[in-house]
């Protein structure tokens, strides 16, 4: 779905939507090649979580695995906690003047993709190699399921992207 978003006449803080076009796309495989590119070309990301109407927000570390988002949090942090009970997250990418950010929700990962994600880790950190999956490192897994995608190239409309149900 893309939408355009434009101010009131006179500054107004309202905004109304026009309807342009809508489209589906597979929850990985099919994304498209900029969200792809965006995604691919940055490593970190602000994850916000929420428990109870309290809300969280972190900079984050991830890995793309494939066409999967990465990442993972000490399961006793109050992010790890949020997610254990809510698995809704909301997540922004990106540097001025080309940013996304993303909806949905996180559900815990494969042996291989666990494995991936830390070759990557350790590729980036070699000092992590002697620590990680030891009692020192205990790490909550997660990947992010995509629900929607508000990608912007800057002050113009941001393209609404609806990946899955």
């Amino acid at each position: 779905m893309l939408y355009i978003i434009m101010p009131r006449p006179a500054g107004g803080v309202s905004c109304s939507e026009i309807y342009i076009s809508l489209r589906t796309l597979p929850l990985h495989g099919d994304l498209t090649e900029k969200v792809m590119k965006l995604l691919r070309d940055n490593t970190f990301m602000n994850l916000a979580t929420s428990y109870n109407d309290n809300p969280r927000s972190s900079i984050m570390e991830y890995v793309m695995v494939g066409d999967s988002l990465i990442f993972s949090t000490d399961p006793n942090s109050i992010k790890g906690k949020n997610l254990a009970k809510n698995p809704k997250v909301s997540l922004t990418v990106g540097n001025m003047p080309v940013f996304m950010a993303i909806d949905g929700t996180v559900t815990d990962v494969t042996a291989k993709e666990k494995e991936e994600y830390n070759k990557v880790l350790i590729k980036r950190y070699p000092q992590l190699k002697d620590v990680l999956g030891t009692d020192d490192m205990v790490f909550k897994y997660f990947r992010v399921t995509f629900k929607t995608a508000y990608y912007s190239e800057g002050m113009g409309p941001a393209e609404v992207i609806k990946m899955g149900k």
